[in-house]
């Protein structure tokens, strides 16, 4: 699978990518909603897993803008807080907003069953 990594957070780009690389995915990263719309801009993605809260464009504001470029891609919301920002985020276009921080099984099922 295609996946973008969205979040400001280093650690959590890192250790997503690694996982993911190591699971056999093609994975790029974006350190903000702004960049990883122009990430979307240049190619199509199979997932997205975005944080919500980020610096020049948030991940919900990102959604909008991606789920009209790319009616297809499946996006999962990434929150400290998901049970205020699920409804947000399915509202926008994303599948689910996961609990962070997240076991790695988690995302490993949310990509098996896009996989299915």
């Amino acid at each position: 699978m295609k996946i973008l990594v969205v979040d400001d957070e280093n650690i959590i780009r890192k250790l997503l990518t690694d996982v993911l690389l190591d699971d056999g995915h093609q994975v790029m990263c974006a350190n903000n909603g702004k960049e990883a719309v122009n990430k979307v801009r240049q190619e199509s993605f199979n997932i997205i897993f975005s944080d919500v809260h980020m610096p020049e464009m948030n991940g919900l504001d990102a959604v909008k803008i991606i789920k009209k470029m790319d009616k297809k891609v499946v996006i999962v919301m990434m929150d400290s807080f998901p049970d205020l920002m699920s409804e947000l985020a399915q509202e926008e276009g994303a599948i689910t907003c996961i609990h962070k921080p997240f076991e790695l099984q988690e995302i490993r099922d949310i990509i098996k069953e896009v996989e299915a």
